[in-house]
């Protein structure tokens, strides 16, 4: 089959290479889009991905959002047209479904977000088969048009994809001169997203950082504008290009975090993680604090209390972290079992049951080329 990809975000690079080689050494054709935002395509160069660019991320306001959607909606619609693929797949994109539901293109869906609820809105109504963890209600997502017949709940989250490939590496410590277990890793509220409504003039790490000074931090700002807050603090490094962030993760004594994805990422490598989200948290988040594997505080004073408790403490955390996650799903197991069901008998098999399989199974050195189009 030529199974079409879109990969619309930094972190969904890492959600899908792993699929994208299992694919390929079973010889499927895929083909990849992408657009260009926040150093994605920087990040598929060092993942090896060949792709398309098509189209950008419209910035922070609505007027510019709907305009490079559109826009971006009708290049998708005339690359596929001309490639005709058999299958679509995609994370939280909002032009993907739309174009593969008028081009009557079968398509797989995952959502981990259900407050993204204008996303969902233009995603989930046009999607043939959803994939989300079952940590989200399932009438969250039907709200926002899901089909009750077209929805697999996973036993897992999405991070756990990424470690497909993983092997650390301490390079990436050389270069930014840290040792490792004796740094933290802070990332900060993801203020371009369009569910997010807090704060965005400030965040509240920055008043956890004075409570942690004798400690190197590795902060990664989502903007120009968060970065220069964070300039003059004497133990923050903001890495100036994309990095092994896994690593990074995989070698941290602690992550905390203002966002999802690295807080999750550090989760799945059993990595302790506090998150300070300031909004509205994720159903996938309740689930991993009310499992005992991640914490959570906007309290600059309780955030750093906590950390301290988790550096000391750090290997019995970390153990008790891995044990939990041993008996999770893979979403790349996931995936690719519904893929194989589509491409035997041409439908969707909506399987209800565990997979108990190691959700760390992938990982493996990963190599391939580094090309790009513009489209």
């Amino acid at each position: 089959m030529k199974i079409w990809i879109d990969i619309t975000n930094s972190p969904h690079a890492h959600f899908f290479k792993g699929l994208i080689r299992e694919l390929e050494k079973s010889g499927h054709e895929v083909l990849i889009t992408t657009r260009e935002f926040d150093g994605l395509t920087e990040i598929m160069d060092m993942l090896g991905m060949e792709y398309y660019v098509i189209g950008r991320h419209g910035g922070a306001t609505l007027e510019g959002k709907l305009m490079a959607s559109a826009e971006r909606q009708y290049k998708l619609a005339k690359l596929i047209i001309e490639e005709k693929p058999d299958l679509a797949i995609y994370k939280h994109s909002a032009e993907a479904p739309r174009v593969a539901f008028g081009l009557q293109v079968p398509s797989i869906g995952f959502v981990d977000n259900e407050t993204a609820i204008g996303q969902n809105k233009l995603i989930l109504p046009y999607t043939s088969l959803l994939i989300y963890p079952k940590a989200i209600d399932a009438y969250e997502l039907l709200k926002s048009g899901a089909d009750a017949n077209g929805m697999r709940p996973i036993n897992g989250f999405a991070e756990l994809a990424h470690l497909y490939g993983f092997i650390p590496n301490r390079k990436v410590l050389k270069e930014l001169g840290l040792r490792k277990y004796d740094y933290i890793i802070m990332r900060t509220e993801p203020i371009k997203a369009n569910y997010f409504n807090a704060d965005s003039e400030r965040s509240v790490l920055e008043d956890v950082i004075p409570l942690l000074p004798d400690i190197p931090i590795v902060l990664f700002p989502r903007t120009e504008g968060q970065r220069k807050r964070f300039e003059h603090f004497e133990n923050v490094i903001m890495p100036e290009h994309a990095v092994d962030s896994l690593s990074l993760l995989y070698y941290a004594k602690l992550m905390i975090g203002a966002g999802g994805t690295m807080n999750r990422e550090a989760i799945a490598l059993g990595t302790p993680t506090i998150s300070t989200y300031p909004g509205r948290l994720l159903a996938v988040t309740k689930w991993l604090v009310e499992l005992g594997i991640k914490f959570y505080s906007n309290n600059p004073q309780e955030v750093a209390e906590h950390a301290l408790e988790l550096m000391e403490r750090n290997g019995i955390y970390k153990n008790h972290i891995r044990a939990v996650i041993s008996s999770m799903e893979n979403p790349i197991d996931v995936i690719l079992r519904e893929i194989e069901t589509y491409d035997e008998v041409g439908t969707f098999e909506v399987e209800k049951s565990l997979n108990t399989s190691n959700p760390w199974s992938y990982m493996s050195l990963n190599d391939g080329g580094d090309k790009q189009k513009k489209y």
